[in-house]
Parts: C-alpha cells; sequence; structure tokens
C-alpha cells in the first residue's frame, strides 16, 4: 500500500511540474507604426530552451476579421517572442487584437485601439 501511495504522489509532482513550465507571454507588448503601416508585437515568455518551449501562434484580427496566423516554428531566444504585422494606414478607432499561444500551454489576448 505504501508503495502505491508513493508512486501517486510520484505522479502527481510530475504531471505538476510540467504544468507548472507551460505558460503564456507574460505580457503582450503592441505597438503601431502608422507611418510604416506596422504592428510590432513583442511578447515576453522565459523559457530554457525556445526550440521545445515557444510561441507556436500568433494570430492579428482587425475589428474582429481575421487578418494574419503566424505559425512560428521556435523562439529565437529564451526571453521572449515578437512578430512583424504589416497593417497599413489604418482609420481611429480601429481595433487590434493579437492572441500569442505557447505551444506547451495558455494564451493571451490584448487589444489595441488605434488613436
Amino acid at each position: 500500500m505504501k508503495k502505491f501511495v508513493l508512486l501517486l504522489f510520484a505522479l502527481a509532482v510530475a504531471f505538476s511540474a510540467g504544468g507548472a513550465a507551460a505558460h503564456p507571454p507574460s505580457d503582450l507588448d503592441l505597438l503601431y507604426n502608422r507611418e510604416e503601416g506596422v504592428l510590432e508585437v513583442y511578447a515576453p515568455h522565459s523559457v530554457p530552451d525556445g526550440k521545445r518551449h515557444y510561441i507556436n501562434l500568433f494570430t492579428l484580427s482587425l475589428n474582429g476579421d481575421l487578418m494574419y496566423r503566424l505559425e512560428p516554428a521556435w523562439q529565437v531566444d529564451g526571453k521572449a517572442a515578437a512578430a512583424s504585422f504589416h497593417v497599413g494606414d489604418l482609420p481611429k478607432g480601429a481595433v487590434l487584437e493579437v492572441e500569442a499561444v505557447c505551444n506547451r500551454a495558455g494564451n493571451m489576448k490584448k487589444n489595441l485601439t488605434v488613436e
């Protein structure tokens, strides 16, 4: 019986540790440059190995319509993922929504209303 309880405990620790390592980006920084017509996205996502744990999907919607879907194959460094999207000269009040998804678990969305 003690071996069974120890096995269950070990499995619980193993599964919870794997889940703790998986996480969405800690933030999404969105910067729209009207002159260049570009939206820059910076997603802080601290990881030990960017080829195994990374942001594997960015989506960009404009006023609720999907505009871009970007699927990186890995994260270049262990600190953050980044993406740039050409969106053109947007009118005041346009709403950009970006979602970043971790390949292991978690996602984050953020909106930017054009001023």
